[in-house]
């Protein structure tokens, strides 16, 4: 069992994370290859530098919770929920994805290029910088992101809420938008950068 309180540069993919309750834990450069983590809760932990890559973490739930420039890749995340937590830097990228939520938080800078987030509700989240290149994200609720900055280059937005979101910075030219709710000001901010001179 996890006795400790921070652990650092450790290989703990053989520990048992089935359905237990960690709070307040530390853990820095530890790698969770392969580990089952099903039913895990967090409230107040922190991953910092933290390998998850193939992981079982579907059905996991996280409260304020960190996960600093993590790796998600190949992790199962299938139900898994993130409620007011920070990922920023962290790169889900091959990751399932499937019925993940994120209420709230702080995810700038982390990586989302090729998931599949149909149908998602991250609205109110901070995507600061971003990368959702080729990603999924028909008819999902984007409302209220912070998304300045953001990558999102082939990105599919059709039928997405990206109304009240920040694009200030954000590339939306190569976006494949259809159908997608926008506000006004996000159509004066979009036809500008497609060249249009409004009077």
């Amino acid at each position: 069992m996890l006795s400790e309180n921070e652990y650092s540069n450790k290989d703990l993919g053989e520990e048992e994370f089935e359905d237990i309750f960690l709070q307040g834990k530390v853990f820095v450069s530890c790698r969770f290859y392969g580990a089952v983590m099903t039913g895990l809760e967090t409230n107040r932990c922190r991953f910092v530098n933290c390998d998850f890559s193939f992981a079982q973490l579907s059905g996991s739930h996280h409260v304020r919770s960190a996960f600093e420039n993590c790796t998600f890749h190949g992790t199962n995340l299938f139900g898994a929920s993130f409620e007011e937590c920070k990922g920023s830097g962290s790169n889900f990228s091959g990751a399932v994805v499937t019925g993940l939520t994120i209420t709230g938080g702080n995810f700038s800078f982390s990586i989302w290029e090729g998931c599949c987030l149909k149908k998602m509700d991250f609205a109110s989240c901070n995507f600061n910088g971003a990368n959702f290149a080729e990603a999924d994200l028909e008819k999902s609720n984007l409302s209220g992101c912070d998304l300045r900055g953001a990558v999102v280059r082939e990105a599919n937005f059709k039928e997405a809420d990206l109304r009240g979101a920040k694009l200030e910075g954000t590339d939306m030219k190569n976006a494949r938008m259809k159908k997608t709710k926008i506000d006004l000001e996000q159509a004066v901010l979009l036809a500008e950068s497609l060249g249009a001179v409004l009077s």
